[in-house]
């Protein structure tokens, strides 16, 4: 009653808190109204005021404390005035006047206003005990109230501290500590959390700010009473709401606070492992946890390990681990994993960690798939990897924790690895455990009396196993073996440990796990070598010692004397000879063995990709070639007969099925020297088909093998037989597309020929050719080789009936057409020679009918020539024209030069000319203008000046100056030879309005002849005085040429015009632009007949300028009918 008294007076004192007191006295209102004291709002308005003045008062005092301090040292005294809920307050050190309040009186005041404020929020909560604002409101006044004077206490002894740890910094014996204040003041404010659950137990923020109070303020820090309290709130809580209870409960068991931080990144621990917790809280209701937030504040955590405030968690270690048992099991089963860590980390407990990493390795669906509803996601995104990786490290360092946990790690691994179920932990392995399909050396043998069908499915099902495995594992195979090792070796087990290493070289299917295997292999072995070097320097130091020890011994007496004399010191040296002997012998066994798997790596390598892909025919005869270098020929004969029964034709690479029957027919006669053992294997796979080809062709590699083979051994009968047998479709089953293709097969018929020219007679011989030949399997080849050998026989109308039928099988436009029908026509001349010539040409005219234009040119050659030498020349020049119209376009300029030296040849000269007209006609415009050279050097021969000329003027249209250079070089010599300055002119005018013709026409360098010489010309001055040389004219020098560079010419009447020498040039290029005039040779005479009619009477008299040679007529332009006399 005392105590309420003064607080009533104490709020008596402030009149805006004596108004809110009297509002809450008032009696109950008017109908329907509330008394003010069962109002939460006026509770919560009256608290508030208090709660500010509480703070007004609680800021000057802190104010007057900094000013006592300088005032000290001033010596003046200062006063504080301060006005709060309507009461004034003047404090100052010294009372006097006025001065109400001294620094402790104000102090006192403080506290028994604090005191009000807590008698004020009883009374709310026992009015109104349901209310959640009240309970709150008063809860936190109270546990501020208490963190505030630890605060204050604990500013000279290490920040943050709560009060056990202040106690034991200080020493204050427990006695003491429960006698406090402090530890009533909790105790009331522990009875104050416990009265408002009683209405308020839903509440998840009351819990949480109860257990935070507890864990922060309990003097006895008792983790019990913290479980008890997380228990309580469990059960009264709804499931939805155990998450904000859980949060807060795994923070003050393992001190790690939520992270603020994204997904990815984590607070990492000891080993590179870490475990991060989300701040779900935060998540969902937007601010922290009261405990979360407490610590963040306080510095409390695992954010700050080594700061002076690290909070290390009392609870202990068995209490730890079943909380977050529970946890994991009953709440979130994906806490396993940050368990499973923090029993590596924190707790040092291997086994049950290797125990949960087993757990969430079995969480997997059946088939593998890992992302069924049963499937293990890890929230921290570790994958299936790494987890296994993590279980291989723990169960490798700690195997004895492990094996006490149940954890059989050997049964675990060899289970996973073999493609079993784990889920027994390991004891799958007798009842559902099946091959994977790994070890072909040993299941290719149990195949191999099975259907094809049988062995189809087995392979299917290995190879489906295999992939399961590859999947479930990934990469992980080789380092799941080698922790394996390492397991055993750690368990002091060596042999085990060899022994696994020698199983996992014998079942990994990737060189990259062969990599790792290996060479863990060779370090366990260079180790165990060094070990025994170390054993030995410790004896031998050892037994240094004993002999110190012995001569020390000896000095002192000669009782061991005497005993050495009756026993022999051969005895006691024969003991330590034997010690020593056996620990060199351990050290060259260790030695020998670590030699021995240096030298098998190859093998060891071969055998992996074997594994990998048994049907890699390279791989299997590199097998045999390393066997044969290590000079084991029957484990080389051995890797072979194995490879024809792990490797199927139908997915054989690098090679074909047939190379490894060959290889080892090979071993078994040039190194075993064992005949019948090859010719027993070539029996089984040609004539039993023990081994079924693909392809056709590998089948008849093995034929061909075995006829060779009789013929090495002079069997000649049995190879011709085999031979013989091979291509006479008879052989092996019928249903083998190999055996039925043997019949079509080159190599065979080329073998069965080689075979009957040389062993057979000429009957079977040709039984044979034309059975090839019936069979339509000869090629060109084959029929030249056939009618070679009639003409040797001297069959010469079998040789050329063989032909025929060649020619049958093998018409134009078939490239073997062309040599048949060359060497049909070469014998049958070369046998018939003109003694035949109805035939001869029968066949030749059969040949160029069929034949296309490509190739006719040769057999037109042919044909002109025999109609030269066993025909008529009317004959023979008939078909070199035919040949100028059959060729193709790019061989008729050389066709034509042909036909033009054969006529002149039997014809005389004068008979090419249609011939060239013919060849300019129909040729393209460049080789048309190399004709016409050829024309007009034919025609200046014969002194048919005028003739050439109209030639090369009709030709220069189709030369265009630019490309083809050489023409005008050619017509200008000419002119330069033959003319004067009327037709040197005209072949200039000429020139101009072809180059104008062709300046639209655009050419490359190429076309254009780039890089070649520069041809110099003559000048037109110089040009003109050699033609008047020529002519005998004399040139006046002093008369100026009508054009300039040009002299005079002799015909005068004819050049006094110009317009004149335009004319005439019209009447040229009239007689000679008429290119369709029926064919006819241009007549040069019709244009002298022009001109004489229009030459003066005074132009006789030039006619008769002597000075004039004669010359005879060329024998040549009478051809054959040249005379026999000259006249």
């Amino acid at each position: 009653m005392r105590a309420i008294k003064s607080c009533l007076s104490t709020i008596v004192s402030y009149p805006e808190l004596l108004q809110h007191e009297e509002s809450l006295n008032n009696s109950q209102g008017g109908a329907g109204s509330v008394s003010a004291c069962y109002d939460v709002m006026s509770w919560i308005a009256y608290l508030e005021s208090l709660d500010d003045v509480l703070d007004m008062l609680k800021e000057t005092h802190e104010n007057i404390n900094n000013q006592s301090a300088s005032s000290k040292k001033d010596h003046v005294a200062r006063t504080t005035t301060l006005e709060a809920a309507g009461r004034t307050f003047r404090i100052s050190p010294i009372l006097a006047p006025g001065i109400t309040h001294t620094p402790a009186q104000f102090t006192k005041e403080i506290k028994q206003l604090i005191q009000a404020r807590i008698l004020v929020g009883e009374r709310s909560v026992s009015l109104l005990p349901g209310s959640y604002k009240l309970w709150k409101n008063h809860l936190t006044f109270r546990t501020g109230l208490l963190d505030m004077s630890s605060g204050k206490n604990n500013t000279g002894s290490g920040g943050n501290k709560d009060l056990q740890t202040i106690c034991n910094h200080n020493r204050i014996p427990s006695y003491l500590l429960t006698a406090s204040s402090k530890f009533k003041h909790y105790h009331a404010t522990v009875s104050a959390f416990e009265r408002s659950l009683v209405r308020l137990h839903k509440m998840p923020r009351l819990w949480l700010m109860y257990a935070t109070f507890v864990i922060l303020y309990d003097p006895e820090r008792n983790p019990t009473t913290v479980r008890r309290i997380y228990d309580r709130a469990l059960v009264a809580l709804p499931a939805s709401q155990h998450e904000r209870i859980w949060e807060e409960c795994l923070c003050w068991v393992t001190g790690i606070l939520p992270s603020n931080k994204s997904a990815g990144s984590s607070n990492s621990g000891e080993g590179g492992l870490s475990v991060t917790r989300k701040g779900i809280h935060k998540v969902k209701y937007g601010f922290e946890s009261p405990l979360v937030a407490e610590w963040r504040k306080r510095g409390w955590g695992c954010g700050q390990l080594q700061s002076e405030n690290e909070y290390i968690p009392t609870v202990p270690t068995e209490t730890a681990l079943r909380i977050l048992r529970r946890y994991a099991q009953c709440f979130d089963t994906t806490f396993r994993e940050d368990l499973a860590t923090l029993c590596i980390t924190r707790y040092e407990r291997f086994g049950e960690a290797a125990s949960l990493l087993l757990q969430l390795l079995n969480n997997e669906q059946p088939d593998g798939n890992s992302s069924g509803g049963g499937a293990f996601l890890s929230p921290n995104g570790t994958t299936r990897h790494e987890l296994w990786l993590r279980f291989a490290d723990v169960c490798t360092a700690h195997p004895t924790e492990a094996k006490v946990a149940g954890v059989d790690f050997d049964g675990i691994i060899r289970a996973v690895l073999k493609g079993q179920d784990i889920r027994s932990g390991g004891s799958g392995m007798a009842a559902g455990g099946n091959d994977l399909g790994f070890e072909v050396f040993d299941n290719t043998s149990k195949a191999f009396g099975a259907s094809e069908d049988d062995k189809q499915q087995q392979a299917k099902e290995a190879n489906n196993k295999s992939q399961a495995v590859n999947h479930r594992l990934g990469e992980m195979e080789g380092t799941l073996w080698t922790r394996l090792a390492e397991y055993h070796v750690r368990a002091g087990d060596f042999e085990l440990a060899r022994s696994v290493y020698e199983e996992a070289l014998d079942a990994i299917t990737r060189v990259r796990d062969f990599s790792l295997v290996f060479d863990a292999y060779v370090r366990f072995e260079e180790g165990v070598i060094e070990a025994l070097m170390e054993l030995m320097e410790d004896e031998d130091e050892e037994g240094d010692e004993d002999e110190m020890k012995d001569d020390k011994g000896d000095s002192m007496g000669d009782e061991n004397d005497d005993l050495d004399i009756l026993l022999g010191d051969h005895v006691n040296n024969a003991v330590a000879a034997d010690e020593n002997a056996g620990a060199s012998a351990d050290v060259e066994l260790a030695i020998s063995r670590a030699e021995h798997l240096t030298s098998r790596r190859p093998l060891l390598l071969n055998r992996v990709l074997l594994r990998q892909n048994p049907h890699n025919v390279g791989e299997w005869i590199k097998r045999s070639e390393l066997y044969n270098d290590l000079g084991e020929v029957d484990r080389a004969a051995a890797a072979l007969e194995e490879s024809l029964k792990a490797v199927s034709s139908r997915k054989a690479v690098n090679g074909s099925p047939s190379t490894l029957v060959l290889t080892l027919v090979d071993i078994y006669e040039n190194q075993q020297k064992n005949v019948d053992a090859a010719r027993n294997l070539l029996e089984r796979i040609c004539s039993k088909n023990e081994y079924e080809f693909q392809d056709s062709e590998d089948l008849a590699q093995c034929h061909a093998a075995w006829v060779e083979l009789e013929l090495r051994q002079e069997n000649w009968d049995m190879s011709l037989e085999l031979a013989r047998r091979a291509v006479s479709g008879n052989i092996g089953r019928k249903g083998s597309k190999a055996a039925r293709g043997l019949s079509r097969s080159l190599r065979l018929w080329n073998l069965l020929f080689d075979m009957e020219e040389s062993l057979g007679t000429i009957q079977t011989t040709k039984d044979a050719y034309d059975r090839a030949l019936e069979w339509k399997v000869a090629t060109p080849s084959h029929v030249l080789n056939y009618a070679s050998f009639l003409k040797e026989k001297k069959y010469f109308e079998e040789s050329f009936a063989a032909y025929e039928r060649g020619l049958g099988l093998f018409q134009f436009p078939h490239a073997g057409a062309t040599l048949l029908w060359k060497n049909y026509l070469t014998d049958f001349l070369e046998r018939y020679g003109g003694s035949k010539t109805p035939r001869a040409r029968e066949l030749f005219d059969r040949c160029l009918a069929e034949c296309p234009s490509e190739n006719a040119s040769e057999f037109y050659l042919l044909y002109g020539d025999y109609e030269e030498n066993h025909g008529l020349t009317k004959r023979a020049l008939g078909v070199y024209e035919r040949m100028c119209n059959a060729v193709p376009a790019a061989e008729k300029y050389t066709a034509y030069r042909l036909y033009i030296a054969k006529a002149i040849q039997y014809l005389g000269v004068t008979s090419a000319r249609p011939i060239y007209e013919a060849a300019i006609s129909t040729l393209g415009d460049g080789p048309a203008s190399r004709i016409c050279l050829e024309y007009a050097k034919m025609e200046t021969g014969l002194r048919e000046t005028d003739r050439a000329r109209a030639v090369l003027v009709y030709g220069a249209q189709l030369a265009d100056p630019r490309r083809d250079p050489d023409y005008w070089k050619a017509w200008h010599e000419f002119e330069v030879s033959h003319g004067n300055e009327e037709t040197f002119r005209e072949m200039l005018r000429v020139k101009r309005s072809v180059q104008a013709a062709f300046s639209t026409v655009n050419y490359n360098s190429a076309e254009m002849g780039a890089g070649a010489p520069k041809v110099e010309t003559l000048t037109e001055e110089s040009a003109l005085e050699m033609i008047a040389k020529s002519e005998g004219v004399e040139v006046d020098s002093k008369k100026q040429p009508l054009i300039g560079g040009f002299v005079q010419g002799k015909r005068k009447a004819e050049v006094a015009d110009l317009g004149e020498v335009e004319r005439r040039a019209a009447r040229l290029r009239q007689a000679t632009a008429a290119p369709d005039t029926g064919g006819d040779e241009i007549d040069i005479d019709d244009i002298d007949d022009d001109e004489e009619e229009e030459e003066e009477p005074s132009n006789s008299a030039a006619r008769s300028t002597t000075g004039v040679t004669e010359k005879a007529i060329p024998a040549a332009l009478y051809g054959g009918l040249a005379p026999s006399t000259e006249k």
